[in-house]
């Protein structure tokens, strides 16, 4: 939510801190500055905490590899996040955008990369509503080169204080400029046989009421009603024979969903697992045009490695929708890989089809008290019908970046990452893999 800009106050302000750390910086603060260096590179930890003969193996020194040669490369960035954390920068810039208690505000937003492509706007927000602990949030941002989005959400952890919990989101999108690549898994890039363009109106809303079954098991119920209307763009226009191009769709979705969640930490997490099995039921009710189903599952498993202060973090996804009754998918509803769903390597709206399946593998590691590196490979492809799975048709991206999270909160995740087609630039103050209900925007 308070993602770029506080971010980029952040690093000006570090930067002019660095410029004026010599002689007007205090002898104490120099020797800390040095003693926190000193620990954080492991050459003055108390002997309880230095590596044992096992971390130093050979495995060890492998695994940690590409770590050593990321924390190098990225060490001017460690020694500003250092430094303002120690005049503790990032509280008094929240001072100016949230109330005492922090549990309120309207902050900046801005996302480089997200569905819209990127944009800047404002969010409110205040997380313990009544002094209940419900959450109430509105937001509008302006994207690139004219798209808009405005979402409202509510959230009730104790309905009446009851067992019961109470989801409601309200999502408006005005999108000029969409990008959608006909063929499937083999769909071609070049402007000539590949990216179209389209427009899409949006207003969707969904309510999901949810209660814990037993243990780390819980379940849910939802239904979302939403109102779409699709034509081509400007530009190399979408074929017109794409299901919804040029039509308007009235649907109301329902569905259950089971989840199993054993982690430590919603934003932070660093052992447990998440597994999620979603069933969906869409229906045209201005028409007999669009009528489908879709499931999806999801398995993580977060695993602390070294003391706990690694984590290696192993996903997999797959998503599917049937067609019924010989009725149609529109393609603003179908299953996508790119930056913004999984597969981080690739341009927005690269991949679509009825199914995806997507793997994934990241290493966090600590950078400072409050920023997390991490290094990662995912691994995807969509496609039609399960025959069409091929080992040789994943597609492959990898990359680094930078997570700025406590245990109770996310900041903004700032990443990079390279595939056969080029370079991805991520700047988004969201997890990663949410998913988000929502034509445009759903997906992972």
């Amino acid at each position: 939510m308070n993602a770029m800009i506080i971010f980029l106050f952040i690093l000006m302000v570090s930067v002019g801190g660095c410029a004026s750390t010599g002689p007007e910086r205090s002898q104490s603060q120099q020797s800390q500055s040095t003693a926190v260096v000193k620990q954080d590179l492991g050459t003055d930890l108390p002997e309880d905490m230095r590596p044992t003969d096992e971390e130093d193996s050979l495995l060890y020194t492998i695994l940690a590899a590409p770590e050593y040669l990321w924390k190098g490369f990225t060490y001017p960035i460690k020694k500003m996040s250092i430094l303002y954390e120690e005049v503790d920068l990032l509280e008094r810039v929240l001072d100016v955008f949230l109330n005492d208690a922090r549990t309120g505000g309207v902050v900046p937003r801005f996302e480089f990369g997200g569905a819209l492509g990127g944009g800047i706007g404002l969010t409110a927000f205040h997380n313990n509503l009544f002094n209940q602990k419900k959450r109430i949030r509105a937001s509008y941002l302006i994207g690139f080169p004219d798209n808009h989005a405005g979402e409202f959400s509510y959230n009730d952890p104790a309905v009446l204080g009851s067992p019961y919990t109470l989801d409601f989101n309200l999502l408006g999108l005005d999108v000029d400029r969409g990008r959608f690549f006909p063929g499937g898994n083999r769909a071609p890039k070049d402007r000539d046989g590949g990216q179209t363009n389209f427009e899409l109106d949006e207003i969707s809303g969904d309510v999901t009421v949810g209660r814990p079954i037993v243990g780390d098991f819980s379940g849910s119920f939802f239904s979302r009603m939403f109102y779409a209307d699709a034509k081509a763009g400007s530009g190399r226009d979408i074929p017109a024979m794409v299901p919804g191009v040029g039509t308007s769709l009235t649907a109301f979705e329902v569905g259950p969903q089971l989840t199993y969640d054993s982690r430590d930490s919603q934003f932070r997490p660093s052992d447990g697992w998440f597994i999620d099995a979603t069933f969906t039921y869409t229906n045209q009710v201005d028409g007999n045009t669009f009528e489908y189903v879709g499931y999806t599952a999801e398995v993580q498993r977060l695993i602390p490695i070294f003391r706990g202060n690694r984590v290696l973090l192993l996903r997999a996804y797959l998503a599917k929708l049937n067609s019924l009754n010989d009725r149609a998918i529109p393609f603003y509803e179908l299953n996508r890989l790119d930056r913004n769903h999984g597969l981080r390597g690739y341009e927005r709206g690269r991949w679509s089809d009825e199914g995806a399946l997507l793997f994934n593998a990241e290493w966090r590691y600590p950078v400072w008290a409050q920023t997390e590196g991490s290094l990662f490979i995912d691994a995807g492809q969509v496609f039609n019908e399960f025959r069409d799975l091929e080992t040789r048709t994943f597609r492959l991206s990898a990359g680094a970046g930078f997570r700025f999270v406590t245990k109770e909160n996310f900041a903004l995740r700032v990443q990079v990452a390279g595939s056969e087609e080029g370079m991805q630039l991520l700047l988004k103050g969201d997890v990663e893999f949410q998913r988000k209900r929502g034509t445009f925007l759903g997906g992972l």
